[in-house]
């Protein structure tokens, strides 16, 4: 009888222990109660870039036309291409260097893709976020960088880097972040253009 009695308080007791369990389990599967630091690290890269219909299109044809002339001025353009042979990276010759070895070693396999003599090295950082580093191919070493939100354009054959790229579904108005700048390499570093230059 004794037995029995415990029995059936063990079976009424199942359904308060089932429903405790279901209450932890639905508070364990956020990132909060498991990787606080993970999610306050996730809440500060995630700042998403207003990207939509654009709002001024007047806007987007001013950034278009002046990334045009900067393109189309002979001044950027090298005289010649570096044809010897391709150093590997220095990590010494930048701060940064030996902590992204791995994928500027990667990068630098394209050989050389700008201004005559350089590899340009985009590595992502975050959202909305690009770090473009620069490598002399003659000497391997790290020369300079800059930072984008929607990448870069350059060629091998120009001194000229622009970065964010004027882009018709952009919202500019509503996406500081988002302007086209044009940046030229001058003795191993980057120099913003400025319009007034044109």
């Amino acid at each position: 009888m004794m037995n029995k009695h415990l029995f059936t308080h063990g079976l009424l007791a199942l359904p308060l222990l089932f429903t405790g369990c279901q209450s932890g389990s639905e508070e364990d599967r956020t990132i909060a109660s498991t990787h606080p630091k993970l999610e306050k690290q996730l809440t500060h890269d995630s700042v998403p870039t207003p990207i939509s219909s654009n709002q001024n299109p007047a806007l987007y044809d001013q950034y278009r036309i002046t990334m045009e002339e900067y393109a189309g001025n002979g001044a950027y353009t090298v005289g010649s291409m570096y044809r010897g042979p391709l150093a590997p990276l220095d990590e010494a010759s930048h701060a940064e260097a030996r902590r992204y070895r791995t994928a500027l070693r990667q990068g630098m396999e394209v050989g050389i893709n700008f201004a005559g003599k350089y590899t340009l090295v985009s590595i992502g950082c975050g959202t909305s976020c690009q770090q473009h580093f620069v490598i002399d191919r003659e000497t391997g070493k790290v020369l300079d960088k800059v930072q984008s939100s929607l990448g870069a354009r350059y060629s091998a054959d120009s001194r000229l880097l622009v970065i964010n790229p004027p882009d018709s579904t952009i919202d500019y108005a509503a996406c500081r972040y988002c302007t086209p700048e044009a940046y030229t390499l001058e003795k191993g570093k980057f120099r913003k253009i400025d319009q007034q230059q044109l």
